[in-house]
């Protein structure tokens, strides 16, 4: 079963779905979540595109809190 409950709703007239991968709460470890279900959740509510937000520190001195970065690497699983 998904991470939580699909939450749906409109941003400027566009149907969106939001789904706390990690739970509301933030109860379900990294390693725990059960990411077909979340995909496939989504896929029953007709989402034709996903987007995923992350947040996380970093150790570069030139790269300050609020700072946008968008990545070019990632771990597929």
């Amino acid at each position: 079963q998904p991470s939580d409950a699909l939450i749906l709703g409109k941003i400027k007239n566009v149907d969106c779905v939001l789904l706390a991968r990690h739970g509301r709460h933030h109860t379900i470890m990294p390693s725990n979540v059960n990411y077909r279900a979340n995909i496939w959740a989504l896929k029953e509510e007709n989402c034709s595109h996903i987007l995923v937000t992350t947040a996380c520190g970093s150790l570069r001195e030139e790269i300050q809190p609020g700072d946008l970065v968008i990545i070019d690497q990632f771990i597929d699983r």
